[in-house]
């Protein structure tokens, strides 16, 4: 299935929003090449999922199309806050048009997808994390805002986890931050991120895994992919949005090590090894 991190890192330059998940498709078998963050196109909002597939693809490309469509929506003229509306508009809308359900049945089996909408909103000056969630009594998507963890950590860290184990990775965010005595201090670093590394290497947790894939979104309102060192540094084998790329294959983005957490300039293979 899927683990989605959303928070809003600390920065000496001041923050930044970070958005990450893993890349495995289970259903009978396994295939980490799963894209599971979703650039919306306007520079300032990107949307991952976690859960059932089947339908949460539908929903996403749909809603990346009427972002692409709109022009108020596209340009940022409606600031994230309405797009958060549009989304719930749209998925309950599709979620409507079901049709042909089994005999008997009245409306289709809970839609089993969460969705994190995260973003830079003008409007307010801030940084916005929104879980879209399925309420089975009504039939319908909702959505929610991210915690500040008032109780486990200080009220002053902004960040959501979504999918399988996602109360384990808060639970566990939360006791990083107690054992580097980090509660008290203002926004988070990149724990959020170590949490997703490392249920995906657990041995334990199959349903999480393959290459994680990561945006980060700047008040200046761009949003930036990274490639991935996986499944490390040493390995100068790189992945972009989950799947590792072909010996050839080149783009414009940074690589991060997932060890250190550094972004560098790719470091492509030999020329040699290209078609």
């Amino acid at each position: 299935m899927t683990l989605v991190a959303a928070w809003v890192r600390q920065h000496k330059m001041g923050e930044e929003l970070y958005v990450a998940s893993d890349s495995r498709l289970n259903g009978g078998r396994t295939w980490d090449i799963g894209t599971k963050v979703l650039d919306l196109g306007r520079g300032d909002a990107v949307i991952a999922f976690a859960g059932n597939t089947a339908n949460a693809y539908p929903l996403m490309l749909q809603l990346q199309t009427a972002v692409k469509m709109h022009p108020k929506i596209r340009s940022r003229a409606y600031d994230i806050t309405h797009l958060k509306g549009h989304v719930l508009r749209i998925f309950n809308a599709m979620w409507k048009s079901i049709s042909d359900l089994p005999r008997g049945q009245k409306v289709p089996d809970p839609a089993e997808s969460k969705f994190i909408l995260a973003g830079y909103s003008w409007q307010y000056s801030t940084f916005k994390i929104w879980t879209v969630y399925f309420d089975n009594p009504t039939n319908e998507f909702k959505f929610r805002e991210a915690s500040t963890h008032r109780k486990k950590a200080g009220g002053n860290k902004y960040f959501a986890f979504i999918g399988d184990d996602e109360n384990l990775a808060n639970e566990r965010a939360c006791e990083i931050l107690r054992v580097r005595g980090r509660v008290r201090a203002i926004g988070m670093e990149m724990e959020p991120f170590e949490v997703l590394l490392e249920f995906i290497r657990d041995p334990q947790k199959p349903y999480i895994g393959g290459c994680p894939q990561i945006y980060k979104i700047y008040t200046h309102l761009n949003t930036l992919p990274y490639n991935i060192y996986w499944p490390d540094r040493a390995s100068r084998t790189l992945a972009f949005g989950g799947r590792t790329l072909l010996p050839y294959e080149r783009n414009e983005f940074l690589a991060m090590d997932p060890e250190t957490f550094e972004v560098e300039k790719p470091e492509w293979p030999d020329a040699q090894q290209e078609a």
